[in-house]
């Protein structure tokens, strides 16, 4: 656990504070009912994530989801403008789509485990995306928020495979490029966009290329010279087509500047904003290990077959070191935006 982001997430377990916080967002006056709500749902969720520090592998994944789904429920009550637990929809709002048949036996090896498909429902997921507007607030110059972009809210019933997750998620790369090439991102070096010029970004050309085909179908015009690549648009299609941005959080210093990266949209067509993309992260670890544990711990104990375990390693990691800075870099931009 990051102290300093764990520090700043108390704000949410005081209720004067969530009182406060309330009121600048929506000008109205929190209920006591609900500020206890939201008070007790992050007490929890801190709980779940130490536990889940200071547990064994074979049960932390279980425990660490269940510190997002408790933070996603405190940040959800804090910023829907009325109503309380009661109008938050039940379930996680996502479901595992006949994994037995991708786990048990493992005839090919770990590998078989990047099949794993969700499918979205109504539920806590669908909640978050809602509430936060699939924000994904964008670092380009400093450790502020510099830009924001709210994705469409994809319809209920996408699926995503833990193949389709991982290789969106540049945390990954050192351990992920070891089991598989299907990597969808790239560093971006430069970056700009406004109303009259549209969007352009240059990334290095040989990471950009697996998703080459995807941006030009969206309609970005794409130029390679010198090992650089170049994506423009205009900014119609910008808006109507946006790259699905995603930062690296793990490896940068508290209040550093995470680096961008420039992915594909999921089958060229939907994005999640990051707190999306962690939830979706923890989910699948979360229930890999809560109804497969026997499969589980053959990987935590480097029996045959286990290639994907150290990206799944470091995919924890990220859950644990980036929702927590996610959920409270999202309050504080929400309430600058508000004064």
């Amino acid at each position: 656990m990051d102290n300093e982001t764990w520090q700043q997430l108390l704000s949410l377990e005081s209720r004067d504070i969530v009182e406060q916080w309330f009121f600048r967002i929506h000008a109205r006056k929190l209920s006591v009912r609900r500020a206890k709500e939201i008070n007790a749902a992050a007490k929890q969720s801190r709980e779940y994530f130490k536990n889940a520090s200071n547990s064994s592998y074979s049960v932390r994944p279980v425990l660490a989801y269940y510190g997002v789904a408790s933070l996603s429920r405190s940040l959800c009550l804090l910023l829907n403008k009325s109503g309380g637990e009661e109008i938050l929809s039940p379930g996680h709002g996502l479901k595992s789509n006949d994994w037995a048949r991708h786990i048990v036996g493992q005839k090919e090896g770990s590998s078989s485990l990047l099949n794993l498909e969700i499918q979205t429902a109504s539920g806590l997921f669908s909640d978050l995306i809602q509430v936060t507007n699939n924000l994904v607030a964008i670092h380009v110059n400093s450790e502020r928020v510099d830009w924001r972009i709210n994705y469409h809210v994809p319809l209920a019933g996408q699926r995503i495979t833990l193949g389709d997750l991982f290789a969106r998620i540049p945390d990954l790369h050192k351990d992920y490029k070891e089991v598989s090439n299907n990597i969808k991102y790239a560093r971006v070096n430069e970056i700009s966009f406004n109303q009259t010029d549209g969007f352009k970004a240059k990334v290095k050309a040989t990471y950009f290329e697996p998703s080459k085909d995807a941006f030009e179908a969206m309609g970005y015009a794409i130029e390679t010279r010198d090992n650089w690549t170049q994506l423009t648009c205009d900014t119609q299609t910008f808006k109507n087509c946006p790259p699905l941005f995603v930062h690296s959080y793990v490896q940068k210093a508290f209040d550093a500047i995470p680096d961008l990266f420039i992915a594909e949209p999921f089958l060229g067509k939907f994005a999640y904003s990051q707190i999306g993309l962690t939830f979706l992260c923890a989910y699948f670890l979360g229930m890999l290990a809560r109804y497969f544990p026997t499969q589980w711990v053959s990987l935590i104990q480097g029996d045959r077959g286990d290639a994907l375990w150290p990206s799944l390693n470091r995919a924890q990691q990220f859950v644990e070191l980036t929702y927590p800075e996610i959920v409270i870099e999202l309050i504080y931009d929400v309430l600058q935006r508000a004064d």
